[in-house]
């Protein structure tokens, strides 16, 4: 296993995975300035709503946990293996289990459907699975031994697993022991009022459990008649709206492209003052499109950092990696605020406006069907480009990339001492094409990030959101939001993705 030194070349004492600390970087543990853009400590930064003001509806996006670089780099100075995915090792698989006969003997294969809930023959079961990562060298140089806990490539660690568990214990914490929002105990009632889904990912799924974990108290025992058992939705990736996506619509990917390409061609002469700086220790010069791309290199320390490994002086350098992560934030989200409105606005519709608009339609049949729809509270296990997507979206995006457990939360308020009014829900209503029938109270929506409560531009006009309470948008308002995000012929996804794509091969 490679040990990192703390500069290229120095004879200074190796460091070993034992030796880390393994609550380093957790962002749970230190909501402070530099504990990561998103970073939420203990509470989430609530902060009371003004009386007669009662939530209805809880959306929460959260960034999968720490985890290990994307691609294998800078292997001179971190380690090339990284043992830290002891606990997901050991697991219970599901797995398909034949009845015991009298003579032990196997059924004919059965051509066509398998219901093994209604056959004679076979069973659902669980059994215990031991997982280890193989390597080339692992084969031919060491037999066949593996390490333990050795992680794969873009793995969750267990870092990673603490800090999603103790983002799923705060949410408890607030809207359980605090709020009284969610019961103390989930049962099968409760299916229809939690909602769960995550991209298709290891690291992601993986995070929503320990999530979940956090979130759903222990003190139900297993097989418990009633019990709750979470479900987790996950998408197809061509049908994937929880992050920008570029895999199923080729419009999107090319403009993409041509805006990633534009950020190296407007960075890359800036980048070149840390040129002799990155190259003694990397041998490579930081360049938006480079070989390895800056992402890359800024992926790999941000990680290492994540997981308490000492920085080379020269990666240590604030001001460089500060440059390095603007030029990259230029790459991966620029398209969402061109100087051409058009561009701005369809980058936006295509990456996040499907999710945006699911998030209104979600608000606005609570809002009108009040307990009637059950859904109260919903997590979205996602990645940095989704929540700095929706942040640039809705114009609050501060310009730093979101942290590993950085969270979102959307907060839908039922106004309770105001008079019903039709006209204000009906109008909010129709701008997403939702129909009301019954007269509703205002609504308020509350955007948070990490610990701070986000004020939208959208909802800056007297009239658009709470008096005095300006991060408190009116639905209506958001739904207008929401509203700008829809093509304006009516065009679907599909249909928009389409534009510009050549003829598509047969295969």
């Amino acid at each position: 296993m490679a040990t990192p030194t703390s500069d290229r070349g120095s004879s200074s004492t190796p460091t070993t995975f034992d030796s880390i600390p393994f609550t380093a970087g957790i962002p749970m543990a230190s909501a402070v300035s530099d504990a990561g853009a998103g970073a939420a400590g203990p509470g989430l930064g609530w902060r009371d709503p003004p009386k007669g003001l009662e939530l209805s509806q809880v959306h929460y996006l959260v960034r999968h946990g720490e985890r290990t670089p994307v691609r294998s780099r800078l292997t001179h100075i971190f380690p090339e293996k990284w043992n830290l995915c002891r606990a997901g090792r050991e697991f219970d698989a599901c797995v398909l289990e034949l009845t015991p006969t009298a003579d032990n003997s196997i059924p004919p294969f059965q051509v066509g459907q398998v219901d093994s809930r209604k056959s004679a023959t076979m069973y659902s079961s669980i059994m215990r699975m031991r997982r280890s990562v193989e390597t080339e060298s692992s084969i031919s140089g060491r037999g066949q031994k593996d390490e333990e806990g050795e992680c794969l490539l873009g793995e969750l660690t267990d870092l990673g697993r603490l800090s999603t568990l103790r983002f799923g214990r705060e949410l408890r914490s607030l809207y359980v022991d605090r709020l009284g929002f969610l019961p103390q105990l989930l049962t099968s009632k409760d299916h229809d009022a939690l909602y769960f889904r995550s991209t298709n990912m290891g690291r992601t799924i993986e995070s929503l459990e320990q999530v979940i974990r956090g979130l759903h108290s222990t003190a139900v025992q297993p097989n418990t008649q009633g019990q709750f058992i979470p479900k987790v939705l996950v998408r197809n990736g061509t049908d994937e709206n929880l992050l920008p996506n570029t895999y199923g619509c080729s419009r999107l990917q090319a403009l993409d492209k041509a805006f990633a390409e534009a950020a190296a061609r407007l960075h890359n002469p800036e980048l070149e003052q840390f040129d002799s700086q990155l190259e003694a220790v990397t041998g490579t010069k930081p360049r938006v499109d480079g070989r390895p791309r800056l992402n890359g290199i800024v992926d790999t320390v941000k990680a290492a950092q994540a997981h308490g490994f000492p920085m080379p002086a020269a990666l240590a350098d604030t001001r460089m990696l500060r440059k390095f992560e603007d030029a990259v934030v230029a790459e991966w989200f620029s398209g969402y605020n061109d100087v051409d409105p058009e561009k701005r606005t369809e980058f936006r519709r295509l990456a996040m406006g499907r999710f945006v608009n699911d998030l209104a339609n979600r608000m606005s049949s609570r809002a009108e069907k009040g307990q009637q729809d059950p859904l109260k509270f919903a997590v979205y296990a996602t990645h940095d480009t989704a929540l700095a997507g929706l942040l640039n979206t809705l114009d609050v995006f501060d310009g730093r990339w979101p942290t590993f457990t950085s969270s979102m939360g959307v907060e839908l308020f039922r106004d309770t001492s105001a008079p019903t009014s039709s006209s204000i829900f009906s109008r909010a209503a129709r701008l997403v094409g939702f129909k009301s029938a019954h007269p509703q109270q205002q609504h308020y929506v509350r955007v948070r990030y990490g610990d701070r409560d986000m004020k939208l531009p959208a909802c800056a006009a007297q009239g658009k959101h709470f008096d005095g309470r300006p991060e408190l948008c009116t639905l209506e308002a958001f739904m207008g939001i929401a509203k700008s995000l829809q093509h304006p012929k009516g065009w679907t996804w599909e249909q928009q993705c389409a534009v510009g794509q050549g003829p598509r091969s047969s295969k």
